[in-house]
């Protein structure tokens, strides 16, 4: 009888031990972080060369009339990085939390045409070329999010959702010239370069999932996927070179500022 007490007594101080043991190494996620991150973007439009001739149309008489065009369209396509910071409140296994993130990279692109025309006669030459480059770009965004996790041992693996808003720049410079020194047209030289600039504001959602693993009592690692759901970046209204550039369909016009992004972060939890 007095053994069974005995094992009785150590069977139960061994569960709440072991009870003590589980309840000190499950996982708090509650409370404020703050970390850093970096990662990859990369935007929803597809990068393009497109060309054209040069083709050649004989007018008769020995005039000769000779044209190209190229256009180029980039893509948002590099490196970024960023600071976060959230609170997370947990009940049980879930984990519900508001994030918000401040970012910088290599969100740019650039779009551009070139179109040639000549004219001869055999003896003088009439030339008109036309270039137009646009870039844009994404300088900053920002992020707040909520989120919702479950945990899983040392691991919290969550989806996200929000708003992102950008600052984005749009800057296009083109040139148009005219030479004629034969007087083959009678038309006097021509060089007429445009420039133009703008700053947009874009606001639109941001969504992902990850997953996150507390690697000490304080310090946790993140991987994720977000999407990041910006409008169109608009070229700025007016100048001969916009409208040229649109209508051939290289520089000018707009771009997608849509993205991906796949990032890794750390995280300190106060």
């Amino acid at each position: 009888m007095l053994i069974g007490r005995f094992a009785g007594a150590g069977a139960l101080a061994l569960t709440m031990m072991s009870t003590a043991v589980l309840a000190q190494d499950a996982t708090d996620w509650n409370g404020f972080y703050a970390g850093i991150y970096g990662g990859y973007g990369l935007d929803m439009d597809g990068s393009s060369i497109s060309t054209v001739g040069p083709a050649t149309l004989d007018l008769g008489g020995g005039d000769v009339l000779t044209g190209s065009l190229a256009t180029e369209t980039g893509r948002i396509n590099g490196i970024h990085g960023g600071v976060v910071g959230g609170y997370n409140y947990q009940r049980d296994r879930l984990v519900l939390g508001l994030e918000a993130g401040f970012g910088l990279g290599a969100f740019g692109k650039t779009n551009s045409t070139v179109a040639a025309l000549s004219m001869t006669d055999g003896v003088n030459t009439a030339t008109i070329d036309y270039t137009d480059t646009t870039s844009f770009n994404i300088d900053w965004l920002t992020t707040l999010q909520g989120r919702m996790g479950f945990t899983q041992d040392n691991w919290l693996f969550y989806l996200k959702g929000g708003v992102v808003m950008a600052n984005g720049s749009v800057s296009s410079n083109s040139r148009l010239t005219l030479a004629d020194p034969g007087g083959l047209l009678g038309l006097p030289g021509i060089d007429l370069p445009s420039s133009s600039t703008a700053n947009q504001l874009l606001i639109g959602p941001a969504f992902g999932f990850g997953a996150e693993a507390m690697v000490t009592e304080a310090v946790s690692i993140s991987a994720e996927y977000s999407f990041i759901g910006l409008p169109a970046l608009e070229a700025p209204a007016g100048g001969l070179g916009l409208g040229l550039g649109g209508l051939f369909g290289g520089g000018g016009g707009s771009h997608d500022a849509a993205m991906h992004q796949v990032k890794a972060g750390i995280n300190y939890h106060f």
